[in-house]
């Protein structure tokens, strides 16, 4: 389990007109859950990217926590990559392909997982599911993820989710077999169909949203979303009142009082008016 936090030390890299950038807030934590013998989930946020990731990773014993560890660090080192070699072209006046950033970045955190399996046995068939949000100073924000681990935003006091599970539940709710509200009492919640990390051939899904003053953004592990409720997520973040550590710790702590079966994580990103 890791909780990583890097300085804003690096935005220069790719924000060649700062007056353009929304400040951000970040607030992030992780927690063992009251099953579960260790922590599986890693969460990062790098301010200086205005970055943040959460991977849950799978595979039993210390193979979960090494495939989340290696995915959220095979994902920062790419785009800092990725931004260096934009800095060297000398092109800011040239549109980032975000989105094509974030796809690479997460095929090589998954050819990375897999060769690490492959060198080692004891990590063979781990993986992890993973969210990423990372924000850009025209005003979006791009969101990757593949698995179960969501990502949603909050405007104007609406709760929406941003990502589409994939899992064999989401699979059985579009065809009908399954009604959503039923949803967190089926027996094979916990089935993803897609992991970074089981295959070379790897679908990322990305999409970008416009952000807006006021924004309020959610990455969080299954721990929290098969325990809580959209209504009940949206009430506890109300009952903070900003305060975006307090609220991470009550999203937390009304997971483990639903039971806490796994572990549980997440990461709030608040947009702030322009300084």
């Amino acid at each position: 389990m890791l909780v990583i936090w890097q300085p804003p030390n690096l935005y220069h890299l790719y924000s060649p007109n700062m007056s353009r950038h929304m400040p951000l807030e970040f607030a992030a934590k992780t927690d063992i859950g009251m099953v579960r013998v260790q922590n599986e989930d890693t969460v990062v946020v790098d301010a200086g990217l205005q970055l943040a990731i959460l991977a849950d990773g799978m595979g039993g014993y210390n193979a979960g926590e090494v495939a989340s560890s290696i995915a959220t660090v095979a994902i920062q080192e790419e785009i800092e990559s990725q931004l260096q070699e934009y800095r060297r072209l000398q092109k800011p006046e040239e549109e980032l392909p975000t989105r094509l950033w974030l796809m690479q970045a997460v095929r090589q955190a998954n050819s990375t997982i897999i060769n690490a399996a492959r060198r080692e046995p004891e990590y063979r068939g781990m993986g992890t599911t993973l969210v990423v949000a990372w924000f850009q100073p025209e005003g979006q924000v791009s969101i990757a993820h593949v698995g179960d681990s969501r990502a949603y935003r909050i405007r104007d006091g609406l709760l929406e989710q941003l990502t589409r599970d994939h899992s064999l539940l989401q699979e059985q709710i579009d065809a009908g077999l399954i009604r959503a509200e039923d949803a967190q009492f089926a027996l094979n919640r916990n089935i993803v169909t897609r992991a970074v990390g089981i295959d070379y051939q790897l679908v990322v899904e990305v999409h970008q949203h416009d952000i807006r003053a006021g924004d309020l953004y959610l990455l969080c592990s299954d721990g929290l979303s098969d325990r809580i409720g959209d209504g009940d997520i949206s009430n506890i973040i109300s009952d903070a009142q900003g305060d975006l550590k307090m609220a991470c710790t009550m999203l937390i702590n009304a997971a483990n009082k639903s039971g806490g079966q796994d572990n549980v994580s997440v990461i709030l990103i608040r947009v702030a008016q322009n300084e």
